[in-house]
């Protein structure tokens, strides 16, 4: 059976497998150079979103979120807070835990970094009804979802997959 588009159904699947592999390798290029711009890494990057969003984290669960090992982890804290970005905290509830802090002295520079990236996926989503729009939110959230359960797996060649919930 044919689409409006005339392709089948295992065509549009793999047309969306494609799509979505192209994207994500297109994303790496593009924090790849955002992230040198400020003398970081895409994971660092990355983990300074954490950082930003992620309550009282430490070291420990920076760890578990992104399935580094803890000298990975060190390194990238390390860098996060000698770029600034970051800062080590000792937790008042508990002086031997310490908390991985965003400083917010960077976050403009990080706004202006992601703008064009900003602007130009808002253009693109305003030109869909508001339907497809919680189609597309509810198509991204199941495959993070999907992302997370795989980066937790213990080893690559461990992976399994569940399919997401509708």
């Amino acid at each position: 059976m044919s689409t409006r588009s005339g392709r089948n159904r295992a065509e549009l699947i793999a047309a969306i497998e494609d799509a979505v592999r192209d994207n994500g390798g297109r994303g790496q290029l593009l924090h790849q150079a955002i992230a040198e711009r400020f003398g970081l890494n895409p994971t660092d990057l990355k983990c300074v979103d954490l950082a930003r969003s992620e309550p009282r984290l430490t070291a420990g669960r920076l760890a578990e979120i992104t399935g580094m090992s803890t000298s990975a982890t060190t390194a990238v804290l390390d860098r996060m807070e000698k770029a600034g970005f970051i800062e080590r905290v000792r937790d008042p509830a508990d002086r031997r835990r310490v908390i991985v802090a965003s400083t917010g002295r960077r976050e403009q520079e990080l706004t202006t970094a992601f703008a064009p990236l900003r602007d130009a996926m808002t253009a693109v989503l305003e030109s869909y009804e508001d339907d497809q729009l919680e189609l597309i939110a509810g198509f991204v959230q199941r495959v993070n979802e999907l992302l997370r359960d795989l980066t937790a797996q213990p080893a690559a060649g461990q992976v399994t997959t569940r399919p997401a919930a509708r």
